[in-house]
């Protein structure tokens, strides 16, 4: 059977007028102004000196660095100059918190708005753990899913499964569906703990035969080089799109609970008839325990050892005990994490398994994450036209002056009618974005973790930047569970 190709369409770089930013286009207008202002004051010398400037200021302006314009690094640079000034960039948690026994969870930053529901499951047994977010008015769980040996099926297996988990993320874009985003996050770090030789003393019964015995032998040996992969599926659903159930059913956190675990009930279904096999939604204390380590590394083999794969912690000791924003990296209790941001997919076509080489990459402790926002028909198609709008108005503009028009901007209008085909045809639309989070002992161990991970990148043909001066937005969005939005980065994706 023929392999399979799917093709990313290119990166929205629009701005207020075509690919002018915000930034850029009062840079020209200052520009402008300047020599305007020289010519007023009658002076030659001011003249000239003021027309300078305006050219130097509107060259500073399209200059890039990074991969990105100077307009585009403010927001960081002013960020992060304003947090040093307020001291904002260090985080005392813990027992170094003055206060941190009167949240319920003890977060940084942002997310100190965060707190953990325990809500009953489906079968009335086990609780389900239900982040609620009062500033961003959304709740959130996580479910972890079990690893299929995909890469290994024949490719109409492989094409058949890609299908049926289509037809999940479509479902997500219902007008109705309240999801408000969901979020793929793959996280890879050592096996302290040989969760392969566990997995060998669960599912094994014959330990005597020959192969069992070989088996055992290759999974004891294997501990000291052995990557653990954890696959979590996070769904976040917009409250206010819930409200009114919420207020039917009693309008409390009881209420809230009840109708998010209906919403996760039937998600699961779903997943079940895609044939994506889970282990379940993330109770509580498991929820604040992975949290928990992804904050401090070290102590997640504490967490294995005490309760297994299962392992729980109270979630009102989910946050670290500190942090540190620096330009470069997140500094957070054990470890020290940077974040890749992954600003343009492969822009050729790729197979099915285009993201192997980065996830089964074994020297780097890392997390992976896709955070999606589904767009229901209306909003996809608004969506659509500007973009279409957009290139065709530029390529317009270009053929009637006679200027070279770009391939780029030709390959934006055929990706936008192609999107609006697919529209038509009942597909669905996303806005997303890919992110990547190296976590090391070290700096010097985390740069070169970083240079691995961005050559990866580059060998599957993807445009990637290190995100300075937001690492903690950075690591919020890519290494903890929360479906974070795509709103801490609107300054980068320029969308």
């Amino acid at each position: 059977m023929e392999e399979q190709e799917f093709v990313f369409p290119p990166r929205r770089l629009n701005g207020v007028f075509g690919r002018v930013g915000l930034g850029q286009a009062v840079a020209v207008v200052i520009g402008i102004a300047l020599p305007w202002a020289g010519i007023r004051t009658g002076s030659p010398v001011a003249f000239a000196a003021l027309a300078a400037a305006g050219v130097a200021v509107v060259a500073l302006a399209f200059t890039r660095i990074g991969g990105r314009s100077l307009t585009q690094w403010m927001r960081p640079v002013f960020g992060a100059a304003w947090s040093h000034l307020r001291g904002a960039h260090v985080y005392r948690g813990a027992v170094f918190g003055p206060d941190s026994l009167a949240h319920s969870m003890d977060l940084p930053g942002d997310l100190a708005s965060l707190r953990m529901l325990s809500a009953p499951g489906p079968d009335g047994r086990q609780r389900i753990g239900l982040v609620v977010d009062e500033a961003n008015r959304t709740v959130t769980a996580a479910l972890l899913t079990e690893g299929t040996p995909i890469i290994l099926e024949e490719s109409a297996e492989q094409s058949s499964r890609l299908s049926e988990w289509e037809a999940v993320m479509e479902s997500t874009t219902d007008e109705d569906g309240a999801i408000a985003r969901w979020q793929l996050l793959f996280r890879s770090m050592p096996d302290a703990t040989n969760l392969a030789q566990r997995y060998y003393l669960d599912r094994v019964g014959d330990r005597g035969t020959a192969p069992a015995e070989a088996l055992r032998e290759l999974v004891s040996q294997a501990a000291p080089a052995g990557q653990r992969h954890e696959v979590f599926f996070v769904v976040a659903f917009d409250l206010s799109r819930l409200a009114g159930e919420i207020k039917a059913a009693g309008g409390d956190d009881e209420a809230l609970g009840i109708v998010a675990v209906e919403r996760l009930a039937e998600l699961r279904r779903q997943l079940g008839e895609a044939r994506i096999p889970v282990k379940g939604w993330l109770s509580p204390g498991h929820y604040a325990a992975v949290i928990h380590s992804q904050f401090d590394p070290e102590s997640l083999p504490l967490y294995d050892l005490q309760a297994g794969e299962e392992g729980e912690l109270d979630p009102r000791a989910a946050g670290p005990s500190a942090t540190e924003r620096q330009w470069r990296a997140f500094l957070h209790d054990s470890a020290v994490s940077s974040t890749i941001w992954v600003h343009e997919m492969p822009r050729r076509p790729v197979e099915r398994n285009w993201l192997t080489p980065l996830l089964q990459q074994s020297d780097v402790r890392r997390a992976v994450t896709l955070v999606a926002e589904p767009l229901g028909v209306a909003r996809a198609e608004r969506s659509i036209n500007n973009q279409r709008l957009a290139a065709g108005g530029s390529i317009y503009a270009k053929a009637k002056h006679g200027l070279v028009v770009d391939a780029r901007t030709r390959r934006e209008l055929a990706a936008a009618e192609r999107l609006d085909e697919e529209i038509a045809e009942g597909a669905g639309y996303f806005r997303y974005s890919m992110f990547v989070t190296c976590t090391a002992p070290d700096m010097a161990s985390l740069r070169a973790a970083v240079t691995s991970v961005r050559r990866r990148l580059t060998r599957i043909r993807c445009a990637s930047m290190v995100l300075y001066g937001e690492q903690d937005q950075g690591f919020y969005a890519a290494a903890l569970p929360l479906a974070r939005g795509l709103s801490p980065m609107w300054s980068l994706t320029g969308s």
